[in-house]
């Protein structure tokens, strides 16, 4: 699981300010490719509370190094972090590359929209989740050419 903070004000924007941006939560689960998005006001409460809901205790869970996921390990038997100021990938294996490859693609549909309002991005996040939940996977497409 990832955050990412949109900026309205341009793409270029980078920080964990919320002056001008949208705080999105994205959680992957590998098993079966499906993504879940959350938009929220704040980040530490809220992204608790959406773990919990939306995720098993028993389940592994990578994130990042972010201080925001720290009261993860009291909830969650098997929390591993990546140190993204080291490398993408940890020693043991961990990382949230997948993760990091759908906020790639969603930035790239809010900038196909000449203006994305502030109050209808949640709308957009889903529509985003529901495009890459559908899209078959490339073994899958290489299958029907044959």
């Amino acid at each position: 699981m990832d955050e990412m903070y949109l900026s309205h004000m341009g793409f270029k924007k980078q920080g964990r300010s919320l002056v001008n941006k949208t705080l999105i939560v994205g959680i992957y689960e590998k098993t079966t490719n499906k993504l879940i998005v959350k938009v929220l006001k704040n980040a530490k409460s809220k992204i608790f509370a959406v773990c919990r809901n939306h995720i098993s205790s028993k389940c592994h869970v990578h994130t990042d190094f972010w201080k925001g996921y720290c009261d993860f390990k009291s909830v969650f038997t098997k929390h591993e972090t990546v140190n993204h100021q080291d490398s993408y990938v940890s020693k043991t294996g961990v990382n949230t590359n997948q993760i990091e490859s759908v906020w790639k693609h969603i930035r790239r549909t809010f900038k196909t929209h000449i203006k994305v309002a502030k109050h209808h991005v949640h709308l957009y996040a889903k529509e985003a989740a529901y495009k890459f939940n559908k899209i078959p996977s490339f073994e899958i497409v290489m299958l029907c050419l044959i």
